[in-house]
């Protein structure tokens, strides 16, 4: 019961950052200052909505004479360890950056004569990723579909960037001398910084994770595929800026290797690798030594940070042509990607291929390794007798190379066959809820999966998903939330599309404020008595606490809703006091802004803490209260100059 609450609460966290990033509160709101121009969010509840490429006809050939092709368009889907999607990842594609959907989806169609596609995925919160795919000609229609997985950041670690540092997370140690590091301009970083980790260690986390193949660039000689020790994200902040080392500075890497990982000795060295988002391979930088301490430990030495690597070159290999067919007509499906869990060793075969038009792709793994096959499509899912296990053999062969062995034949099936799932959305007083985001999540045999639909003017909604035991319906709206989870029996699957009367009728789901957490603080400006500074607290001002790291702005026309998603908010009392209720949430960032912007001064006259400028962030405490029972997480003083009191 208590895992079952632990990842009902991960995933109403998910749902929050969310509806945050879709106000503008998690990921950064569009804006002409932005490194990369953004396009504006569709909603993927309103079937009008235009994605980054022109909609494709749902049309199938008709088989009679020449079929017309065209280059297929990227179909990529973001979502989070939960299985949530994550709404506004920025998707960079040749300079340019495009704001997944309320589904994590956005659709990019590929340059003009590209033989391949690399996208950059960044969203706030998330270690950056990307994913390859081919460019393929195929039939109209049809989409080249690709799922992308960002892993989490840690919570941030504070350090003194002006002294010596070693910071230690999952057994990693980062040594950092002292005034190490530089901002964006090259200029030294003083005070307080942070670092931020994410990591995966093989024998104990999902490879799903990493950010692109387990592909090397070495110093010489043709790319190699490559066996990981240790992976990690490591990156350092100071204000919300990304810093890097000073040139000609490097720091010292400790990362544990796992007893899974055999054949490794004091002394021996591990190749180095850093990733390069651009490309989606992992460049050879240096060699890491094997040392003794708590058990074996590889030490690195980084002159930049990024995603890093300890891995060796995979030595020989088998390989493995995979044919992607339709389960009811047996015709191909262009676009579908394989992905592979080694079963034999720790490693995963990298889903960077596709199926070309006749629904073949190859993929290379260990030699005489065995490995489990699956297949992802925006589209279909694979049929649910599990992972297609494929066993090699001694005789060396690649995808790349006709020299050696041949490669195994082997052939998924994959099926579009839908059901549905309607409901209502309500709030407590049991009246229908307008514009409420639904989202089913299950678990398929590749993963966790989600749909997501809108609720209309009558609370109505509904989902269209394959054939599974079990969907959980989440949703928040207006801070309220509604759970609930959805038995199915799969035997008894029946298709129906929505719209028909075929649908599941899950009743309503009700939106409940749920439990809560509270803030406090006080609001204050000041007088000057005898070159004294005096605090005069400030009643009647407006406070406003909003999901993540938001600007304190005071665009033309903008409102308080503008900045961002809004918890909770309410009015400073005769003594300047404020003290408010919000949702309760693990692990959270919130920024207070109190007062209104001012005419002359503008965002000068929202209340600061410690700082004259810019916006102040708090890690909450996920501690249940509330203002009436007590125990309100106290955020101490905000001020405000005495100028914008002025008449």
């Amino acid at each position: 019961m208590e895992d079952l609450m632990l990842n009902l609460m991960s995933k109403r966290m998910s749902l929050m950052m969310l509806v945050g990033a879709l106000a503008c509160g998690m990921v950064a709101c569009p804006s002409e200052e932005d490194e990369y121009p953004n396009t504006e969010v569709p909603d993927a509840g309103d079937s009008d909505a235009e994605l980054d490429a022109d909609p494709l006809p749902d049309t199938e050939p008709d088989g009679g004479g020449q079929v017309e092709t065209r280059a297929m368009p990227l179909s990529l889907k973001v979502q989070d360890e939960a299985g949530m999607p994550i709404v506004g990842a920025s998707v960079i594609y040749q300079g340019e950056a495009h704001l997944t959907d309320l589904g994590g989806q956005v659709l990019i169609a590929p340059a003009e004569g590209a033989a391949s596609m690399i996208v950059q995925i960044e969203a706030e919160g998330y270690a950056p990723s990307s994913a390859e795919r081919p460019v393929v000609e195929a039939a109209e229609g049809q989409e080249m579909s690709a799922l992308v997985r960002l892993l989490k950041l840690g919570e941030a670690q504070t350090f003194d960037a002006e002294a010596d540092a070693l910071l230690e997370v999952r057994g990693v140690k980062i040594s950092l001398p002292a005034n190490a590091l530089v901002d964006g301009a090259g200029n030294p970083v003083a005070g307080q910084a942070e670092m931020t980790f994410a990591g995966i260690e093989p024998s104990s986390d999902d490879l799903r994770f990493m950010p692109g193949p387990l592909i090397g660039v070495p110093a010489e000689g043709d790319p190699v595929d490559l066996l990981s020790v240790y992976m990690a994200d490591i990156s350092f902040w100071k204000n919300g800026e990304k810093l890097q080392l000073a040139e000609g500075i490097e720091a010292d890497l400790e990362f544990p290797i796992s007893e899974a990982f055999s054949g490794y000795a004091a002394g021996d060295t591990i190749p180095f690798w850093s990733f390069d988002l651009e490309q989606a391979r992992w460049i050879y930088e240096s060699e890491c030594e094997v040392v003794a301490g708590d058990g074996l430990i590889a030490s690195c030495k980084a002159g930049h940070f990024s995603w890093w690597n300890v891995d060796k070159p995979l030595e020989t290999r088998n390989c493995v042509e995979v044919t992607v067919i339709d389960a009811e007509s047996g015709e191909p499906i262009p676009g579908a990607t394989i992905e592979g869990e080694a079963q034999s060793y720790l490693g995963r075969v990298a889903p960077f291929g596709a199926t070309d038009a006749q629904g073949k792709t190859c993929v290379d793994f260990m030699r005489a390794g065995t490995i489990e096959l699956s297949a992802l499509h925006s589209y279909y899912y694979q049929d649910a007798d599990g992972p297609l296990t494929v066993v090699g053999n001694e005789t060396a062969a690649s995808c790349q190379s006709e020299e050696g062995g041949e490669c195994l034949q082997v052939t998924i099936e994959m099926s579009d066959t839908r059901s549905c799932l309607s409901g209502t959305v309500v709030d407590e007083d049991a009246a229908p809820v307008a514009g409420a985001p639904v989202y089913g999540l299950y678990e398929m045999m590749n993963g966790p999966g989600s749909v997501v639909a809108e609720s209309g003017a009558d609370g109505s909604y509904c989902l269209e998903i394959p054939p599974v035991d079990e969907v959980e319906l989440l949703s928040v709206h207006n801070d309220a939330v509604g759970q609930a989870v959805v038995s199915l029996d799969s035997d008894a699957f029946g298709e129906a599309a929505c719209g028909s009367d075929g649908c599941e009728d899950t009743g309503e789901l009700v939106l409940e404020s749920g439990p809560t957490t509270c803030v406090e603080g006080i609001s204050n400006s000041y007088m000057v008595v005898n070159d004294e500074y005096i605090a005069v607290p400030r009643p009647g001002q407006p406070v406003y606490v909003y999901l993540g790291d938001v600007d304190r702005s005071c665009e033309p026309g903008e409102g308080p809703e503008d900045r961002g998603q809004i918890l909770a908010e309410g009015i400073t009392d005769a003594n300047g006091g404020f003290a408010l209720d919000l949702p309760l949430m693990t692990d959270v960032q919130v920024t207070v802004i109190i007062g209104e912007c001012h005419e002359e001064w503008g965002p000068e006259c929202l209340a600061f803490l410690n700082e004259a400028s810019g916006s102040v962030v708090f890690e909450l405490e996920g501690i249940e209260a509330s203002v009436a029972a007590g125990g309100c997480q106290n955020l101490g003083e905000f001020n405000t100059p005495p100028m914008c009191f002025e008449e």
